[in-house]
């Protein structure tokens, strides 16, 4: 009979404990047994011995207070030095169950069972070598606990051969890059300050494997490193050795290599010696600074001391998706030019710099008032300061390997004082919602002869609706599907009452709607605007995307016959993809051959 879900914590544990102890001859952990796990939250416990391989070898079967909706944890009572099998942790303790897998809470005896097999089956493999490919699979799950030095934060591209990169020592810690341009760029996009101008980049070295290194290849000193170089052959071994006959305050090497699931880095660093009594090399002295032969300074390096360290990546290809995003190669050569930076404009401006875009221009004249911030991407702290110099800011801070730009001006102004922006860019987004200015924005891009699709997003009074459309070569104008003062022709929601809102100021309306809504919006342009970049939609592309049923009727809107029509009457909270056409009598490009 399956036990009840919500058993009482004690009556579990004396089920429990009375399996154990009848099926697996278990006693209770005393209390300076238990200890051992306390930081960890154990509530209570059992060691039991059991043989491996033949092997005698004692666990403890440990629980912390909210099993058995948690796994017990299972720890060798006298651990093997770190890392001798994969999957046993520095104290002792079996990763046995992965997070994602689930277990059946109203069983407690069933997962106990579970765990204790699995423990059983990764000491046996452990204990047999079978599972030492392990090892390179989870690399960084040995490799970092080992590594005792400061972290490493690495921009370099996680692939390609041996080779030079270069190095940045600050208080902030060690940073590497692939140049010196890289480096300023990232420093200066995450700090605000960047490298000063005759400031010199140190050089480190990556060293590029076929696969992780095994545990037992882990180095410990300096000629470890060197026997790594030569199984990767004579020119690193060769290349290895120049670098270390550079003389610099430390050498940094990355250890790089493809793992199964991505590349991963470690790194080791190696500083040289204080000379101590008439033993051991000359090192350096007796030479000045910079001019001790590479022969004598590799010999430093070689009775140097080594110390380990973990590598925090920072470049795109981690940030965006964790080295699985096949999209990043085109969007990282990818230049959007988002035209308005307002509660619409300034979420998919987030929302494409977190897909990876690598260069976005910013363009808005309004300052952030304290009203914009219930439904802005920006906050209270950006107050006062203009919308597009301020969003550029926060994005380059957050996302320091791509390049945003703030231009505090109309678009008409730019477009003439730098043509260069619109020239270059692969998409314009515009979120003005002003039909006289986009519509001198539709009528450049005809004059123009579409040099770059323009992207239009907006949304329905009250945030009901939310339009998104690719205007390019192909596919009518934006004008093809707008009434003469500037309405969209196709809607999803009418309202009987005006919806605009008047603040108590001449001319100053807003359109009431909150950061859901608006936010939903955004995605579906930003996803628009992505699969443009992508190559996967072109022009005349169009999607509107609905609210939810109960919140449009609050604010006495209904839908309209041809939103029903084209959801096949499920109009609540429905996703919509449209042709937009081209419209023969359009006054703007009625005549043309679109």
């Amino acid at each position: 009979m399956a036990e009840a879900p919500g058993a009482a914590q004690a009556d579990t544990e004396t089920r429990v404990g009375k399996w154990l102890a009848a099926n697996a001859g278990a006693r209770p952990l005393t209390e300076d047994e238990l200890r051992r796990y306390k930081a960890k939250g154990a509530r209570c416990g059992w060691r039991l011995n059991v043989a491996i391989l033949d092997q005698p070898t004692t666990l403890d079967l440990v629980f912390d207070a909210r099993f058995p909706r948690s796994r017990p944890s299972v720890a060798l009572t006298q651990p093997p030095a770190f890392p001798s099998y994969p999957h046993v942790e520095e104290d002792g303790r079996l990763c046995i169950v992965e997070d994602s897998d689930e277990l059946d809470h109203s069983q407690p005896i069933g997962i106990v069972k579970a765990v204790l097999g699995g423990a059983v089956e990764i000491l046996e493999r452990g204990m047999a070598g079978t599972n030492r490919a392990e090892f390179q699979s989870e690399f960084l799950s040995y490799w970092n606990p080992t590594a005792k030095g400061d972290l490493i934060r690495s921009l370099v591209d996680p692939c390609g051969d041996t080779r030079r990169v270069r190095l940045w020592r600050s208080k902030a810690g060690y940073f590497v890059a692939e140049d010196r341009a890289a480096l300023n760029a990232w420093l200066t996009n995450r700090a605000g300050k960047g490298l000063q101008r005759d400031a010199e980049c140190a050089s480190a070295l990556l060293l590029w494997f076929d696969q992780p290194l095994l545990t037992s290849d882990y180095p410990n000193t300096p000629d470890d490193v060197r026997t790594l170089a030569a199984r990767l052959g004579e020119p690193a071994s060769a290349t290895l050795d120049a670098f270390l006959g550079h003389e610099q305050q430390d050498w940094v090497i990355l250890l790089g290599a493809e793992a199964d699931n991505g590349p991963c880095f470690a790194a080791v660093t190696i500083k040289p010696r204080k000379r101590h009594g008439r033993g051991g090399p000359k090192g350096t002295k007796g030479f000045r600074k910079g001019k001790a032969p590479p022969a004598v300074v590799l010999e430093q390096a070689r009775h140097g001391l080594l110390a380990r360290h973990r590598v925090g990546r920072a470049d795109p290809w981690w940030i965006h998706g964790r080295d699985g995003n096949a999209d990043l190669t085109t969007l990282r050569t990818s230049r959007v030019v988002m035209v308005g930076c307002g509660s619409l404009g300034s979420p998919i401006a987030r929302l494409l710099a977190q897909a990876g875009v690598a260069e976005i221009d910013l363009i808005d004249p309004d300052r952030m008032e304290l009203e914009n911030t219930s439904r802005h991407a920006l906050g209270a702290s950006q107050n006062g300061l203009n919308k597009a110099t301020a969003l550029a800011q926060w994005l380059q801070r957050d996302f320091p390997h791509s390049r945003a730009t703030g231009h505090p001006s109309g678009w008409q102004k730019l477009a003439v004082e730098r043509p260069e922006i619109f020239g270059q860019a692969d998409l314009v987004v515009s979120t003005i919602g002003s039909w006289s200015h986009e519509a001198e924005l539709n009528a450049r891009q005809l004059e123009t002869g579409h040099l770059a699709t323009i992207l239009y997003a907006w949304a329905e009074p009250h945030a009901a609706a939310g339009h998104a459309v690719l205007i390019g070569r192909t596919g009518g104008c934006f004008a093809c599907g707008l009434s003469p003062s500037g309405e969209a022709l196709f809607r999803a929601v009418e309202f009987a009452a005006p919806t605009l809102q008047r603040e108590a100021a001449c001319g100053n309306y807003f359109q009431p709607y909150g950061a859901p809504q608006i936010n939903a919006i955004a995605s579906i342009a930003a996803d628009l605007a992505l699969d443009r970049l992508l190559g996967r939609a072109d022009g005349g592309t169009y999607r509107v995307v609905s609210g939810r049923e109960a919140a449009i009727f609050r604010a006495g809107g209904a839908w309209t016959e041809n939103w029903r029509a084209a959801t096949q009457n499920r109009p609540s909270a429905t996703l919509v993809e449209r042709v937009w056409r081209h419209n023969p009598v359009c006054p703007t490009c009625g005549k043309s051959d679109r």
